[in-house]
Protein backbone atom coordinates (compact mmCIF):
# COMPACT_ATOMS: atom_id res chain seq x y z
CA UNK A 1 0.00 0.00 0.00
CA UNK A 2 1.19 2.87 -1.18
CA UNK A 3 1.66 6.38 2.12
CA UNK A 4 0.22 8.99 -0.74
CA UNK A 5 -3.21 6.95 -1.55
CA UNK A 6 -4.77 6.14 1.98
CA UNK A 7 -7.80 7.92 3.08
CA UNK A 8 -9.65 7.77 6.37
CA UNK A 9 -12.90 5.83 6.27
CA UNK A 10 -16.03 5.17 9.17
CA UNK A 11 -17.77 2.28 8.20
CA UNK A 12 -20.90 1.56 10.32
CA UNK A 13 -20.97 -2.33 10.29
CA UNK A 14 -23.61 -4.94 11.80
CA UNK A 15 -22.10 -6.06 15.39
CA UNK A 16 -23.49 -8.99 17.22
CA UNK A 17 -23.45 -11.69 19.63
CA UNK A 18 -26.82 -9.69 20.98
CA UNK A 19 -29.05 -12.65 19.60
CA UNK A 20 -30.48 -13.71 15.98
CA UNK A 21 -32.98 -10.59 15.18
CA UNK A 22 -30.55 -8.14 16.75
CA UNK A 23 -27.81 -6.19 16.11
CA UNK A 24 -25.54 -3.14 17.02
CA UNK A 25 -24.35 -0.90 14.82
CA UNK A 26 -20.86 0.22 15.32
CA UNK A 27 -18.66 3.06 13.57
CA UNK A 28 -15.47 1.74 13.08
CA UNK A 29 -12.51 3.99 11.89
CA UNK A 30 -9.85 2.45 9.27
CA UNK A 31 -7.34 3.68 7.23
CA UNK A 32 -7.53 2.01 3.25
CA UNK A 33 -7.25 3.57 -0.57
CA UNK A 34 -11.23 2.50 -1.33
CA UNK A 35 -14.25 2.22 0.03
CA UNK A 36 -14.48 -1.35 -1.46
CA UNK A 37 -11.38 -2.34 0.20
CA UNK A 38 -12.84 -1.15 3.71
CA UNK A 39 -15.48 -2.85 4.07
CA UNK A 40 -13.78 -6.12 2.65
CA UNK A 41 -11.60 -5.11 6.15
CA UNK A 42 -14.21 -4.57 8.22
CA UNK A 43 -16.33 -7.44 7.16
CA UNK A 44 -13.59 -9.42 8.78
CA UNK A 45 -13.74 -7.70 12.09
CA UNK A 46 -15.01 -9.11 15.49
CA UNK A 47 -18.18 -8.98 16.06
CA UNK A 48 -18.89 -7.89 12.91
CA UNK A 49 -22.24 -10.04 11.23
CA UNK A 50 -19.41 -11.83 8.69
CA UNK A 51 -22.56 -13.85 7.29
CA UNK A 52 -24.76 -11.08 6.74
CA UNK A 53 -24.71 -9.37 3.21
CA UNK A 54 -25.65 -6.33 4.15
CA UNK A 55 -22.92 -6.56 7.38
CA UNK A 56 -21.71 -2.98 6.24
CA UNK A 57 -24.67 -0.13 6.44
CA UNK A 58 -22.37 2.73 5.56
CA UNK A 59 -18.61 3.85 4.40
CA UNK A 60 -18.01 7.08 4.66
CA UNK A 61 -14.87 9.64 4.00
CA UNK A 62 -13.71 11.68 7.32
CA UNK A 63 -10.66 13.66 7.93
CA UNK A 64 -7.95 12.70 10.35
CA UNK A 65 -9.42 14.25 13.54
CA UNK A 66 -12.40 12.63 13.32
CA UNK A 67 -10.85 9.77 12.58
CA UNK A 68 -8.37 10.18 15.52
CA UNK A 69 -11.67 10.78 17.83
CA UNK A 70 -13.74 7.69 16.28
CA UNK A 71 -10.99 5.22 17.50
CA UNK A 72 -10.97 6.95 21.11
CA UNK A 73 -14.61 6.19 21.56
CA UNK A 74 -14.11 3.12 20.30
CA UNK A 75 -11.09 1.65 22.99
CA UNK A 76 -13.13 3.29 25.69
CA UNK A 77 -16.69 1.15 24.91
CA UNK A 78 -17.38 -1.46 26.87
CA UNK A 79 -18.73 -3.94 24.82
CA UNK A 80 -15.95 -4.27 21.80
CA UNK A 81 -13.78 -5.09 25.08
CA UNK A 82 -15.76 -7.84 26.11
CA UNK A 83 -14.57 -11.25 25.66
CA UNK A 84 -17.00 -13.59 26.17
CA UNK A 85 -20.93 -13.45 26.67
CA UNK A 86 -20.85 -13.61 30.31
CA UNK A 87 -18.87 -10.47 30.67
CA UNK A 88 -20.83 -9.11 28.12
CA UNK A 89 -24.13 -9.39 30.14
CA UNK A 90 -22.68 -8.94 33.22
CA UNK A 91 -20.93 -5.47 32.09
CA UNK A 92 -22.71 -3.89 29.39
CA UNK A 93 -26.46 -2.58 29.34
CA UNK A 94 -26.99 -3.21 25.50
CA UNK A 95 -31.00 -2.56 25.40
CA UNK A 96 -30.94 0.76 24.05
CA UNK A 97 -28.49 -0.11 21.29
CA UNK A 98 -29.84 -2.93 20.07
CA UNK A 99 -31.36 -2.83 16.26
CA UNK A 100 -33.71 -4.87 15.22
CA UNK A 101 -32.15 -7.06 12.38
CA UNK A 102 -34.99 -7.63 9.34
CA UNK A 103 -32.40 -10.02 8.31
CA UNK A 104 -33.90 -13.27 9.16
CA UNK A 105 -37.65 -12.25 8.76
CA UNK A 106 -39.80 -14.67 7.24
CA UNK A 107 -42.09 -13.04 4.41
CA UNK A 108 -45.66 -13.62 5.55
CA UNK A 109 -47.73 -15.05 2.92
CA UNK A 110 -51.58 -15.51 3.62
CA UNK A 111 -53.30 -18.46 2.46
CA UNK A 112 -56.70 -16.74 0.56
CA UNK A 113 -54.25 -15.28 -1.73
CA UNK A 114 -52.70 -17.99 -2.11
CA UNK A 115 -55.18 -20.01 -2.82
CA UNK A 116 -57.10 -17.12 -5.28
CA UNK A 117 -54.00 -16.65 -7.25
CA UNK A 118 -54.21 -20.79 -8.08
CA UNK A 119 -57.56 -20.75 -9.00
CA UNK A 120 -57.27 -17.63 -11.36
CA UNK A 121 -54.09 -19.88 -12.71
CA UNK A 122 -55.79 -22.71 -13.54
CA UNK A 123 -58.98 -21.64 -15.11
CA UNK A 124 -56.78 -19.51 -17.40
CA UNK A 125 -54.92 -22.71 -18.21
CA UNK A 126 -58.33 -24.37 -18.69
CA UNK A 127 -59.82 -21.83 -21.15
CA UNK A 128 -56.60 -21.84 -23.22
CA UNK A 129 -56.85 -25.67 -23.20
CA UNK A 130 -60.65 -25.41 -24.76
CA UNK A 131 -59.70 -23.13 -27.21
CA UNK A 132 -56.95 -25.33 -28.45
CA UNK A 133 -57.89 -27.54 -31.62
CA UNK A 134 -56.73 -31.00 -32.43
CA UNK A 135 -54.25 -29.99 -34.52
CA UNK A 136 -52.91 -27.21 -32.49
CA UNK A 137 -53.14 -29.19 -29.60
CA UNK A 138 -51.16 -31.86 -31.47
CA UNK A 139 -48.21 -28.92 -32.33
CA UNK A 140 -48.67 -27.22 -28.53
CA UNK A 141 -47.84 -30.93 -26.98
CA UNK A 142 -44.82 -31.63 -29.33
Amino acid sequence: MRQENLNYYKVVAKCGHVGKCNYIPIAFAVIAESGKEVSKKVREFPRVKHNHKDAILRCDKISYEEYVELKEINNNDLYLKCTSKHEQNSICDLTDRLVEDKHHAKPNYHKEDRQSRVHYKLSKYNQSLKSITGDDLYKYVY
